[in-house]
This record gives structure tokens, C-alpha cells and sequence, in this order.
């Protein structure tokens, strides 16, 4: 049934999980790997199923019985400026570069994951479910919407009704959910057995949209400490010298531009080479700047022996937590409702606010923010206690 045979299971219960594995990008990489480990931690049998959203695009008449919303949302994303479209060759680019690091993600797939061999779409997987005592959606941003649609798969619509369903760790990736989406999301939802959320913000929409309690709890990645990581940190690309590690994703020219120039500004007054990790950034870095393709494992090695870590990634500050580096965390969009969100969030209810550089931060306010870039003791405190209430929630969710 799964591409990997590798590990020997227990089996308390078998679980699948449907989230975003076909990213080709770490942090898509990070949060399966995580929960699956976790769930494998606790006694079960885990597998992904291989599903890939694309495969399930809305018809042309969903979008025109959603003409209106349609309308909005080019409106609100100033889709026909110049801006906009110098965005979208930018992104083009981006997306191939982002294939260029898909046989790294498809080595780590294949020697961490159990992905089905069969490929589903929705329809194939209302028809023929694969056997379960539970299914998992999540995490990762699986209900946000970026363009008018959700897959109910997602939503665990295709999982009958003797299967419990549990939501952990969804990401809407922004502060409310787009009215075309609420009956979809009220339809599915009052379904579920157990719903958690990864921001504060899902609560909300949760209550809002279907009139069901949900609980706030961790990514995946953050039910791990440092130990469990260890079958996969590799530090075989790490310098001999100390450097800072830049670890960035795509955003928009101006946005790119300023983290770009603070981060050389960095540089300078630290007197620090920069090495840079980037799967689907089109921007052009700098002269100074080294670019790597690590695995995911060498990535990790690389943010654990830096000097500083500077990410505008949720997943790369993530882990600069869990491996206890120095680090910075840059918006990644100026959007007020997007991909911000998971890290204000997360540093906020880890008690470090301090370590966000909001879009175009002047630089002095940077090295003030970079000056105390330690977590204190109070923030490990406050994950622990963080990864007792998301566990317990992943326990009695499971039964």
C-alpha cells in the first residue's frame, strides 16, 4: 500500500492522514513527517493519502455562480496592474525553480512517508475509501482558500460516518473565511469528531461558520523536540566558518527587495557570510550571497549551527525554536489576511512578538530586534506546556 516498507509498526489503530505531501517545499515536508512520527510515537499505523488538490479543479460554472466573489477578489489583488502581472512572471519563475528541488523531495518522501500507491482524487475516494479506524486532515494551510476554492477532501467529506474525523492543526492562513466558502466549510465540519486549529484566528472561524468548539494547538512539527529529529538532521553542509543562514520563500518585488537589503545590511555590521536556501524565490539574491539545495535533513544541520537564522518561512522559524538558534522573522506578504498570520500567531503565543520584523521595519529597529533574538527560558516553558495540551487533544480525539 505505502512507497516506504522501512520501518516496523505497531498497530494501536490505523490512521491516515490527507494534507499537502505533493508540495514540492520543506515545510510541507516538515509537518507529515512530524505527525506521522508522533502519531507512530503514541502505537499507531499511519498512512498519507496521495492527493493532490489539482487534480480536483472547480468547473467554470462555480465560478460563474460565484461571479460576484470573483470580481472581489481581482479587485482586492489588484489583479490587471503592472504590478500584478510582473508578480506573475515572477511567480512562473519561481515555480520552476521550485522543480528543480523535487527529486530531493522525492528522496525524502520516499524513505520517510507511507504514501499510498494509488493516486486519488475526491471522486475516487468518496467511491472507494481506503480502510481506516481514523482520518486526520492536516496541518498546513489544507483551508485556505487562495482562489475561490477548498477541496472537500480536505474536509474529510469522502470518510464515512462510522470513521471518526479529526481536524489537527489546519491552517486557514488568514483572519476569516470569504462568505462563497461558509456553507461548504458549515456542511463538513459539523461532521467531525474533534476539530483543533493551528492560529487563533481559526477559532473564530470555526464558532462563526459552524457553530462548533475547536481547540488551538501546535503545528506538527512542534510535537517533537530536537531528539526526534535526529534520523534526519544531517550537518554535512554546514561551513567550517560561522555564517548566517537565510532561509526565504517568494513574495513580492518590493517586499523582496527590503528583505534583501536588510539582510546585507545585517551582514555587514556582523561581519557575516550569508548562505541562502530558497525552493521558489524568483529574486536574485546578491553577489555575496551563496545559494544552497540542501535535503530537508541538511536544512535543519544548517539553521541548528548558524550564527543567526533569518527567515521569512513559518517552518524556518519553527525550527529555529526547536534547535535553539538566533534568529529573525521578516513578513512574508503585505497583505493584512495572509501568509503572516502563522507567525505572528506563533511568536505571539510563545510570548516573543519581538522576533516578527513587520513589512519595510526601518533597520535600526531590526538590530534591536536581532539583539535579543534568544528565546528566554519562559517561551520553552510555555512550548512544553503548549505540546501537552495538543497531544492530550491528538489522544482523546483518537479515543
Amino acid at each position: 500500500m505505502y512507497h516506504n516498507k522501512g520501518i516496523e509498526l505497531r498497530s494501536d489503530k490505523l490512521i491516515g492522514i490527507i494534507t499537502l505531501q505533493n508540495s514540492n517545499n520543506y515545510g510541507a515536508m516538515y509537518q507529515v513527517y512530524a505527525l506521522s512520527k508522533y502519531l507512530e510515537s503514541l502505537g499507531h499505523e499511519v498512512f498519507v493519502l496521495d492527493y493532490e488538490m489539482t487534480r480536483d479543479k472547480p468547473s467554470l460554472a462555480y465560478y460563474l455562480r460565484h461571479a460576484i466573489s470573483v470580481l472581489q477578489k481581482v479587485h482586492h489583488r489588484k489583479m490587471f496592474s503592472l504590478s500584478y502581472f510582473k508578480r506573475s512572471k515572477q511567480l512562473g519563475l519561481a515555480n520552476k525553480r521550485e522543480k528543480t528541488f523535487g527529486e530531493i523531495f522525492e528522496n525524502f518522501r520516499k524513505q520517510y512517508l507511507k504514501i499510498t500507491n494509488e493516486q486519488y482524487d475526491y471522486k475516487k475516494l468518496e467511491g472507494n475509501c481506503p480502510k481506516a479506524d481514523a482520518y486526520i486532515c492536516g496541518s498546513d494551510q489544507v483551508w485556505a482558500a487562495d482562489f475561490l476554492f477548498t477541496s472537500p477532501a480536505f474536509l474529510l467529506g469522502f470518510v464515512p460516518g462510522n470513521i471518526r474525523k479529526i481536524a489537527y492543526a489546519p491552517s486557514f492562513g488568514k483572519n476569516q473565511l470569504e462568505p462563497y466558502l461558509r456553507y461548504t466549510f458549515n456542511k463538513f465540519l459539523k461532521k467531525f469528531d474533534a476539530i483543533s486549529v493551528r492560529e487563533k484566528k481559526g477559532l473564530d472561524i470555526v464558532k462563526s461558520v459552524a457553530g462548533q468548539q475547536a481547540i488551538q494547538v501546535l503545528d506538527p512539527t512542534l510535537l517533537l523536540n530536537k531528539e526526534d529529529y535526529v534520523e534526519i538532521i544531517d550537518y554535512s553542509l554546514v561551513p567550517n566558518k560561522p555564517y548566517i543562514f537565510v532561509y526565504r520563500l517568494g513574495q513580492e518585488e518590493l517586499l523582496s527587495n527590503w528583505v534583501t537589503e536588510t539582510i546585507n545590511e545585517i551582514s555587514l555590521t556582523k561581519k557575516l557570510p550569508i548562505h541562502v536556501v530558497s525552493t521558489n524565490s524568483a529574486s536574485s539574491f546578491g553577489e555575496a550571497w551563496v545559494e544552497m539545495t540542501p535535503t530537508p535533513g541538511q536544512l535543519l544541520g544548517l539553521i541548528e549551527k548558524s550564527s543567526m537564522t533569518l527567515t521569512n518561512s513559518f517552518h524556518g522559524t519553527v525550527f529555529a525554536i526547536i534547535l535553539k538558534a538566533e534568529f529573525l522573522s521578516f513578513a512574508r506578504d503585505s497583505f493584512e489576511d495572509k501568509q503572516n498570520v502563522r507567525m505572528t500567531d506563533l511568536l505571539s503565543t510563545l510570548g516573543i512578538p519581538s522576533l516578527y520584523c513587520p513589512p519595510f521595519t526601518n533597520f535600526e529597529r531590526v538590530i534591536e530586534k536581532l539583539n535579543d533574538s534568544n528565546c528566554p527560558d519562559e517561551t520553552l516553558d510555555r512550548l512544553r506546556e503548549l505540546k501537552q495540551v495538543s497531544g492530550a487533544f491528538l489522544k482523546d480525539a483518537l479515543g
